[in-house]
């Protein structure tokens, strides 16, 4: 067990260390028993099912129900992570893999859990570009927030093509059915387990708050942009989720610079030799995941976001941000001060970051910026800042506060030696537990002033969580976003409120979302 922000918390956790943790009492869900361990006071359930395994025939089709269950499920233990490149994801080495991975966990406070009232509930989306990642980490669990009274569950969700994948034959194959968007559907479908069945455990189902980064991050305003997970949720955090304001690729047809869901399903297939018959479904969901793994792993990984499928998400999110549709939740969102981490250390040109906006204009708006630091801000605001920005202001057409933060912490470790807070850096403070740490900042030991930090941003979270407002006692002063204002809070060593950084440009980038907004 790795220990994180809390030594106490640690200590009750593995004493002692020869005994194996206790049983919880069975509960009773829609699909049967299941019994957990208490760890620290938390009762702890791993690996339980939210939807049937989507393998054989199920394979790219919208989640089934879990069957029914005539024992008890012993639940002590991790379910298998979904496929991905083990080599991409070395944390989720030696865990199980595999298609059976439609599975959530749930961390309940003890009072809670043993008859007290009910407390608020945490949906945790990992990231992972939709490609990798899972909700099951060892040694990377959300003790720490649910000590804060509230229950924490995490999910996992179909990744890379089996997550997001379209071809004619299937579309074609399945008239009644949505297809493409079968990662989104996934999350769906765990928020409706939650609904139906998180009182059982503590939890109040009309006090449930989303919270994602990255790829879990542009889930969270997904969600709020698709009709049938209204009412699943009644707030929204929305952590560095890169997007862009208009979609990058459509199910079908041509749409360029970007090649169409199906387009790319008929390139997989024909590497293959699948052709586009009747047959083509059935040989499609015959392949072995390894194969399919093998093919997606010849690509540059970019993210394989959700598209407008027509069915789950109607429009493009900004569109439908801009025109009052998203669900009237309590909004919190932002980004990391240096999220072109993400580019390695790579020597990308402006152009290879560019999606048909014209390179001229990109630079005559970031004259000044010598070249490697104009690609850097140039990916931070066109994909992370701007987004957020943008939706974080549409807040008010639907009468709901919307919070914007930077988070520019670094830790002691790193001071000095790294530009920023790198993307996935606030994770570990969210979670209030620093173990989990980027390793790029060195090993050192957390200090003092590390752990005042995560308890800010930890308390802001479950503050937001309880009330629908980070703000609270003992706390910096958060605004609301508002577009007059223009203020965001910054969560670096000293905690303030100002404008955005770069703001002549976040401006810029304004009139290009209003002019393709007007487009039809």
């Amino acid at each position: 067990m790795r220990c994180g922000v809390l030594a106490s918390l640690c200590l009750a956790m593995a004493a002692p260390l020869s005994a194996a943790p206790a049983a919880t009492r069975a509960v009773a869900t829609v699909e049967g028993d299941v019994t957990g361990v208490w760890q620290g006071g938390i009762a702890v359930f791993r690996g339980v099912p939210y939807a049937a395994a989507p393998e054989g025939a199920l394979r790219w089709r919208p989640p089934q129900a879990a069957p029914h269950r005539a024992g008890v499920l012993d639940a002590a233990p991790f379910g298998s992570v979904c496929p991905q490149s083990q080599r991409a994801s070395p944390y989720l080495a030696g865990l199980p893999m595999g298609e059976d991975c439609l599975k959530l966990n749930v961390y309940a406070p003890g009072g809670a859990f043993e008859g007290g009232e009910r407390v608020p509930v945490m949906v945790w989306i990992h990231g992972g570009s939709f490609r990798w990642g899972a909700g099951s980490w060892p040694g990377a669990e959300p003790f720490a927030l649910v000590h804060r009274g509230v229950i924490v569950v995490t999910i996992n969700y179909r990744l890379g093509r089996l997550g997001l994948f379209a071809h004619p034959a299937l579309s074609a194959s399945m008239p009644d059915e949505p297809v493409a968007n079968y990662a989104l559907m996934d999350q769906i479908a765990a928020l409706r387990w939650v609904r139906d069945n998180i009182a059982a455990f503590g939890g109040d189902p009309a006090r449930v708050t989303i919270f994602g980064q990255s790829a879990g991050g542009i889930s969270v305003t997904t969600l709020m942009a698709v009709p049938s997970a209204r009412s699943l949720f009644r707030g929204a955090i929305a952590q560095s989720g890169a997007s862009r304001i208009e979609g990058d690729r459509p199910l079908r047809g041509t749409h360029r610079p970007f090649k169409s869901l199906e387009a790319d399903g008929l390139e997989m297939a024909a590497s293959f030799d699948i052709t586009n018959d009747a047959e083509a479904p059935a040989k499609l969901r015959a392949l072995p995941v390894a194969d399919l793994l093998a093919y997606s792993a010849k690509e540059i990984p970019n993210s394989m976001n959700p598209v407008v499928d027509g069915r789950v998400l109607p429009d493009d999110i900004s569109r439908i941000f801009r025109s009052g549709r998203q669900q009237p939740v309590p909004f919190l969102t932002g980004t990391t001060s240096f999220e072109a981490s993400l580019l390695g250390s790579y020597r990308f040109r402006l152009e290879d970051t560019l999606r048909g906006e014209d390179p001229a204009a990109v630079r005559r708006v970031y004259a000044g910026f010598e070249d490697r630091a104009l690609v850097n801000a140039w990916f931070e605001d066109s994909l992370f800042r701007g987004p957020a920005r943008f939706l974080a202001g549409e807040m008010a057409r639907v009468g709901q506060g919307a919070w914007l933060y930077d988070f520019g912490y670094v830790d002691a470790g790193g001071r000095g030696r790294v530009p920023g807070a790198a993307h996935s850096d606030d994770v570990a403070y969210v979670f209030g537990d620093l173990g989990m740490r980027s390793r790029w900042h060195g090993d050192a030991p957390p200090t003092a002033e590390d752990r005042r930090m995560a308890e800010v941003v930890t308390r802001y979270w479950v503050n937001f969580a309880k009330h629908g407002d980070p703000n609270g006692p003992g706390l910096p002063k958060w605004p609301r976003y508002e577009r007059r204002t223009d203020e965001l809070l910054d969560l670096s060593a000293q905690i303030i409120v100002h404008e955005p950084q770069r703001k002549a440009q976040l401006e810029w980038l304004d009139e290009g979302y209003e002019k393709a907004l007007r487009l039809p």
